[in-house]
């Protein structure tokens, strides 16, 4: 019996350690709707350089908050490029029209719309 209660202990600290917690809320003043139905609020800076989203991954480490900034110098036609320092790779394409395309390594990973497109 105690052993049973020994082994029930460690599983539950087990996890409690290995919970994830809730998403950190953000006052958003923008929304993507994404093309599989889903929508996502964001923070857009006043001077439109940065875009906040509150981070939903389950990855251990994970910083609470992702936020793009925008790159100066890459602009393309009506749409601009925004990347995450700590993840270089990961790039947002935001179009006047309002499309969002979400690119990880170069690949497409979500295309969405804008729900507020102008910054």
């Amino acid at each position: 019996m105690a052993k049973f209660g020994i082994v029930a202990l460690i599983g539950l600290l087990f996890t409690a350690g290995c919970s994830v917690g809730e998403p950190v809320r953000i006052s958003a003043n923008g929304m993507v709707k994404w093309s599989d139905g889903q929508t996502e609020g964001m923070h857009i800076s006043q001077t439109g350089s940065s875009l906040t989203f509150a981070n939903y991954s389950n990855e251990v480490g994970a910083p609470p908050l992702v936020i793009f900034a925008r790159i100066d110098s890459a602009r393309n036609d009506d749409c601009e490029y925004f990347f995450v320092e700590t993840a270089v790779k990961k790039r947002l394409k935001v179009c006047e029209t309002g499309e969002v395309t979400l690119f990880n390594r170069g690949k497409v990973v979500k295309v969405g719309h804008m729900v507020k497109p102008r910054y």
